[in-house]
Order: C-alpha cells, then structure tokens, then sequence
C-alpha cells in the first residue's frame, strides 16, 4: 500500500474512504466459479455462484476488490438461490491493469466482454455497489436500461460539481513518483477520478430504474464541510426522482457493507424481490 506520509490529510481519507478501504484458471465447487478472463490487453477476476433467475452483480468500493461482497454474496445466494457475481477492477485483486486505455468507459466494456463470455450477457440483473462503485453501475445501467431491474447504492459517490472539484483538489495534492509499482493501479484511479466523474455527471441513468441509496450515518471524510457535501450531493440525487429512494444505516461508517452486512443484506432481498416480480 502507499505509505501514509505522501499524502496530506484532507487527500488521505479522500483515498480511502471516497474511492474505498483498504491463461484462464477455473475451479468449479459447489455451483461456484472463480476465474480469469483474458479481455484481450488484460485479465479480470470473476466470482460467480451459479443460480436461477437474475442475478445480483456486485461492485465493490475504489481500491477494494470481490473479497468485500464474500459474505454478504453467499448469504443472498443461500436465501434466493439465484446467481451472485463479483469482480476485481482493473487493476485491483488478480484482475490486470491496461495502462494505456484506462477509463471508466474502457473498464465497462472489458466487464461486459467478461460476462459475455461467461454467458451472462443480455441477462437481466440487480446492481449493487459501494462507494465508487456506484460510478460503474450508472454507467453499466445507462448501456443496459433494459437489462438492468434496479441499483442497490450503499453511501455512493455522487458525480456533483463540488464532486468534480474535490477530485482535481485530491489529485493535485499527489505526486506520481511517490506511488511505487505495486501502487500503479491506485494512482491510475486517482488521475482518473475528475475525468470519470465528470463522464459520469453526462451519462444520465433511465429515468424509470428503481434506485436504492442507503446512506451512512458517519462520512467518509474528517472534515464536516466534506461530509456534508458527500451527503447532500446523495438526497439531491434522490429527489431528482420519484423512482429512488434513500434510506439511512444508523451507526455505519462509510464501509457499510462491513459495519451493517445485515441490514444490507435485507434491504437487498427486500428490493430483489420487488424489482424483479
């Protein structure tokens, strides 16, 4: 990981709480499949618990990677029986880095190249993300309006103005040599975040998509004026339309997923059912 000394403060919980905590291999047990997919200048790494019906797709937090969802996958699989899928991003986990093309929209496409080929495309499914995360499952969801049944958002990045203006704040306090090789990936995120929120902000999501976003009670970030804003920014989203609805996770940190995994897990049955009957 980098070390805590090259970044100031205000960039350091920025880091890892914005964007996140800290040949083919196949092994099938058990109705489960953990493999690379070549994509072609890279590989990513699928987790997959087969099912019936649609499945939940999750997307993990920026910096974090398919080990977030462990629990809170096998535990939706287990009550509905139906498939579960989750990736390491470009970059993070096993999965490889294409520095030359790196973009959120390059990163979407090898995603769907990969489940494609693992014979989920054109399935209908529920999102789930955290965290950056939701980045990946707007974008996914605006290419897919048909595919795609609902998002279940836990405390997302929101790409505002001031969400724009934070990103090019953090980055420009950053100094590429500082990060060492094994960092590559994470820099790449961070000389990223103004651009893909900004792509983001223009990419609209269909107007009629059923948006769960549940809230933490404590931000992200040490200062309120950050947190506020982090906060705002999700109710505005949400009351820009009647399909989504916000909710709160009393005494959650940022990392929900880890704090709260019940409260997640039923909030995801509840819409699950709701979205896809």
């Amino acid at each position: 990981m980098i070390s805590l000394n090259i970044i100031p403060n205000r960039s350091l919980f920025a880091l890892f709480f914005l964007i996140g905590f800290i040949g083919i291999n196949t092994r099938l047990q058990a109705q489960s499949i953990d493999t690379l997919i070549d994509i072609g200048s890279y590989k990513l790494h699928f987790k997959i618990i087969k099912g019936k019906g649609a499945p939940v797709i999750f997307e993990a937090g920026g910096a974090l990677n398919a080990e977030q969802w462990n629990y809170i996958a096998n535990q939706i699989h287990k009550t509905l029986n139906i498939p579960v899928i989750s990736y390491d991003r470009q970059g993070f986990g096993r999965s490889g880095l294409d520095t030359a093309n790196y973009n959120i929209l390059n990163e979407i496409i090898g995603f769907e190249t990969g489940l494609q080929r693992l014979g989920y495309a054109n399935t209908n499914v529920v999102l789930v993300c955290h965290s950056l995360g939701a980045f990946y499952c707007r974008l996914y969801a605006a290419r897919h309006p048909k595919q795609v049944k609902g998002i279940v958002m836990l405390d997302p990045r929101i790409p505002s103005y001031a969400d724009i203006a934070f990103a090019r704040d953090v980055f420009s306090s950053l100094d590429r040599k500082q990060f060492k090789y094994e960092d590559l990936s994470l820099y790449y995120v961070l000389a990223k975040m103004e651009s893909n929120s900004n792509y983001i902000r223009l990419t609209p999501l269909p107007a009629h998509l059923p948006v769960l976003d549940i809230m933490a009670d404590q931000g992200p970030f040490t200062s309120k004026k950050d947190n506020d804003r982090f906060k705002s920014d999700q109710r505005s989203f949400v009351k820009s339309n009647a399909s989504r609805t916000l909710i709160f996770a009393k005494g959650s940190s940022h990392n929900i997923p880890h704090d709260k995994p019940e409260i997640v897990i039923a909030q995801i049955l509840q819409f699950y059912k709701r979205v896809t009957h």
